[in-house]
């Protein structure tokens, strides 16, 4: 079993170390899960970026399960392995950049795919070609959902 994957302290110094330096090398492979999946979303490669996201979900299990540990255990954890914790302090700096980033551009590419939805269904059934529809209250509710067909061209 890991270091990471153990539910328990390291009981000794070598163990603290192993525990950070693995917990280091998952904090490291999960910056590069996020830097490689916000390159493919700017990219346009939702379905290559999807393909990330299981690596990305196991990694993220694994850091979440040892950062666990290093909250009910970082005083004796940082009392074993001083200059580790130190390290593995700056690796955790940059994976919150790296997590930030990922997310901005998630958020960037959802709103872009809404803006175009909108917009599409905009233009294939303006406000007029709806139908008048009731609130719940049996108040006229204004103009209802279209009902027209949308067709892609998903060769653009």
């Amino acid at each position: 079993m890991s270091p990471v994957d153990r539910p328990t302290a390291p009981a000794n110094r070598d163990e603290a170390r192993a525990f950070c330096a693995e917990l280091t090398d998952t904090v490291d492979a999960l910056i590069r899960v996020l830097d490689e999946e916000a390159r493919l979303v700017r990219a346009a490669r939702l379905d290559d970026a999807a393909r990330l996201a299981e690596d990305k979900s196991e990694l993220a299990r694994r850091y979440g399960q040892a950062h666990g540990i290093v909250k009910a255990h970082g005083q004796e954890i940082g009392r074993l392995a001083a200059v580790e914790v130190d390290h593995l302090r700056r690796r955790h700096d940059a994976l919150e950049v790296a997590t930030q980033n990922n997310l901005a551009v998630l958020a960037t590419a959802r709103t872009v795919s809404e803006t175009l939805i909108r917009s599409v269904a905009d233009a294939v059934s303006p406000d007029s070609a709806r139908p008048d529809t009731y609130s719940a209250e049996g108040r006229s509710g204004g103009k209802g959902p279209a009902h027209g067909p949308i067709s892609v061209n998903v060769a653009l």
